[in-house]
């Protein structure tokens, strides 16, 4: 069997220009191609990369159709990798999707409907809701929902901003810029990534191999999300659109200390 390298480009990267979480080292798995397609199978292969890495956090700008669950035994290969992922107490941030509006399709995209991911949804310059934000479905249905999800797991857990955001080497036609616009969930996950980087820097001891870690770590901060985000006016719940709120990373540090 060919292992990631044979097939994919894998590697890490000295960051220089520098985020809100200034000591980490960044993992690059490619698994998708330049007009950004790929594989399930390849996809899956970059998770388990990155778990023998040892990461702490995996950040899947990306989302399809969800894995069909019969009896428990989940057969979608990509969600069975953020699953073993999950279960080595690394932390999954993964898009919504763009296919909200009048043509959603009623749920968020896999990976990021897996119960224990951090899904996000975006919101537009004007801190409103972007127009292709994928939506959660949260009730009983089959078969991709066999069982309503329940607080800190419903879909999307928050949004971040995700209209006209300046994306790096972007190629544009035969010239290569700087900067181009982008838009799109995508972009909104990077922004939560960061901030759970942040926030393992504050607290090292949640970090997979830390004091704590494993699946009720991850529980743990899920629910700081929800205690440290910005509520939507006239939502004092969760919102299928917008999830718990917009994300607020001084709140989230905050919220953290409170343990």
């Amino acid at each position: 069997m060919k292992s990631f390298h044979d097939t994919y480009i894998a590697k890490t990267v000295t960051v220089k220009i520098p985020g809100i979480a200034r000591g980490i080292h960044l993992y690059v798995a490619k698994a998708i191609s330049q007009t950004g397609t790929g594989t399930d199978e390849g996809i899956a292969n970059a998770v388990d990369w990155c778990r023998e890495q040892s990461v702490d956090i995996i950040s899947l700008s990306l989302g399809g159709a969800q894995g069909i669950d019969f009896v428990l035994i989940q057969t979608d290969q990509l969600e069975s990798a953020v699953d073993r992922a999950l279960d080595d107490g690394i932390f999954v941030v993964a898009a919504a999707g763009n296919d909200g509006g009048n043509d959603d399709d009623g749920d968020v995209a896999s990976p990021g409907s897996v119960d224990d991911v951090i899904c996000v949804g975006a919101i537009d310059v004007d801190g409103d809701i972007w127009s292709n934000s994928s939506i959660g479905d949260n009730g009983f249905n089959p078969p991709e929902n066999w069982f309503p999800r329940s607080d800190p797991d419903m879909k999307p857990e928050l949004v971040a901003p995700g209209e006209k955001l300046p994306v790096l080497n972007a190629q544009i036609g035969s010239t290569t810029a700087l900067y181009a616009w982008g838009s799109g969930t995508s972009g909104a996950t990077v922004w939560v990534t960061a901030a759970i980087a942040h926030l393992l820097e504050h607290r090292p001891d949640i970090q997979h191999d830390g004091a704590a870690g494993g699946r009720s770590t991850i529980d743990d901060v899920k629910g700081w999300i929800q205690e440290s985000t910005i509520h939507i006016p006239g939502h004092s719940g969760h919102d299928e659109y917008y999830g718990y709120g917009r994300l607020q990373v001084d709140a989230l540090i905050t919220q953290s200390g409170q343990a």
